[in-house]
């Protein structure tokens, strides 16, 4: 290779670092600002296919400016930063409602907006705009990859913890007439009373009623102490006070002890199967499930399968950009949804038939129901995604995990051996936080009172035990100390 070849094509290279750095940057600060919920492959795939598109535009450039290649690495440059804002513009002006917006009518304006702009821009100095822009791109990258860094770090800490060998509690009494025990969580389910009271929803009492003609307890005035859902399952899983920390932390302090609670590892000792059917790492990638004997979680492979282009990551990066006017064809369908939807009634029609699992058994369930996105009607049909986080949408999706609620539990008793009846505990972690989030379309409630976040469903079926001395505002983390007490005798001291 000639020294002119090598010098033309180190001088392309550096000069590419431009449209490569405003390429990958948004991309870069969505997984940084998201790290402890997604996985590093889905930053991989997304980064090398920004990087292919930035090539692609780049090289157009360098045609059009017949090999000028710093003036065509700033009019990739300017188009890109037009490129990557165009679907923030456009949720924007969708909020606002000021006049019809269309992708057909917005889009080839902010083209040629942008072909305008990246023509402009090579009116000026080359080599003293690349070096500013290079400068001022290089440190947001830098920045951003000093939040990932230790993000992945923390990850794979947690990940090695969980590898971790647990100790071997020897099973020291194996009786197969204890129950079975379910306890169930659903995500963000507000409180009946905030049902009744803010939205109105005298509906909630036919719910009420069924749970109490199969014989349930109704705590009406139970709370959480926290809004966090890792902070509430580490304090009930282990019955105990926990301190409680920044929800971007909240993961990464309890894991270890939600991994290695004290509640399965007592009931282990006991002799019992543990069982689980949990959606917590589909919403939260880059955490496993709790360890247990037998898992029901989402396929993977189907997930591998499901004919987009982008995983929830990808997509999340590409609603910002121009991308977005041609999401129908990178959202052939929506993963989130599928597997949610198929995981919800695999799991409410069959927690009752586990009779191929040994007895007794723990099972442990987590609804992300009715918790952001709201993805689902009254009757279960898609919400148009536009909606999945405004609040205005939490009552239909609220209904519906009644009637999930509702088969989960005639599948259960319908089932159930009648001489050995199971324990049912049917809880949420918290209630309606109402939190406005960066997503288009995002939508508080109005005049929503800061208390009822805390208000929680927590209903509990216990054979043999009298449900009249429990408290209307029984606090949840009492909620194992009770059982096995009753079950027991296990003599553990209750929390006020």
């Amino acid at each position: 290779m000639s020294s002119f070849i090598k010098t033309r094509l180190l001088n392309t290279l550096k000069a590419f670092t431009l449209p490569l750095f405003i390429a990958v940057f948004p991309v870069l600060f969505l997984y940084g600002n998201n790290v402890t919920r997604l996985l590093l492959s889905s930053l991989g795939q997304t980064i090398l296919l920004y990087s292919a598109l930035a090539i692609l535009i780049f090289s157009v450039a360098c045609i059009l400016f017949k090999g000028q290649v710093v003036k065509a690495a700033n009019a990739s440059f300017v188009f890109l930063i037009f490129f990557n804002l165009y679907g923030i513009m456009y949720s924007f002006l969708i909020e606002k409602d000021l006049f019809r917006v269309d992708h057909f009518t917005l889009l080839p304006f902010f083209v040629l907006l942008a072909l305008y702009a990246s023509w402009f821009a090579t009116r000026l100095d080359p080599a003293k705009f690349w070096n500013g822009a290079v400068l001022v791109m290089g440190a947001l990258v830098i920045f951003n990859l000093l939040k990932i860094i230790p993000g992945e770090i923390q990850k794979q800490q947690m990940a090695n913890a969980e590898k971790a060998e647990v100790p071997v509690v020897v099973n020291t009494t194996t009786n197969k007439n204890y129950p079975d025990i379910y306890f169930i969580i659903f995500d963000e389910f507000a409180g009946f009373d905030t049902m009744r009271s803010y939205w109105k929803y005298q509906g909630v009492d036919d719910f009420v009623n069924f749970v109490k003609s199969k014989g349930f307890f109704v705590a009406e005035n139970s709370k959480s102490n926290s809004l966090a859902t890792f902070h509430q399952l580490v304090e009930r899983l282990n019955y105990k006070e926990y301190p409680l920390v920044s929800s971007a932390d909240d993961v990464n302090v309890y894991f270890n002890d939600i991994y290695n609670n004290q509640v399965m590892r007592y009931l282990k000792q006991k002799g019992y199967t543990i069982v689980g059917f949990d959606e917590t790492d589909h919403f939260f990638g880059s955490f496993s499930t709790i360890p247990t004997d037998y898992s029901f979680g989402y396929d993977a492979n189907k997930m591998a399968n499901l004919g987009i282009l982008f995983d929830d990551f990808g997509s999340l990066v590409a609603d910002n950009t121009m991308l977005r006017a041609f999401s129908n064809y990178y959202k052939i369908m929506d993963p989130t949804l599928e597997q949610h939807r198929t995981w919800i009634n695999f799991t409410a029609d069959n927690l009752g038939k586990l009779n191929n699992i040994p007895a007794p058994r723990f099972v442990f369930v987590h609804f992300i129901l009715p918790h952001k996105p709201f993805m689902f009607a009254e009757d279960g049909t898609p919400v148009d995604t536009a909606f999945h986080y405004n609040w205005d949408y939490y009552l239909g999706t609220y209904k519906y995990s009644i009637k999930i609620a509702e088969r989960t539990i005639n599948n259960i008793l319908s089932n159930a051996d009648p001489n050995r009846p199971p324990v049912i505990i049917i809880q949420s972690d918290h209630g309606a936080r109402n939190l406005l989030t960066a997503k288009p379309g995002s939508k508080t409630l109005v005049n929503f009172p800061d208390d009822y976040r805390f208000h929680i469903m927590n209903i509990m079926y216990l054979p043999g035990f009298d449900i009249s001395q429990l408290p209307q505002d029984m606090n949840p983390i009492n909620t194992f100390p009770i059982i096995f007490n009753h079950l027991f005798n296990a003599d553990i001291p209750l929390l006020k």
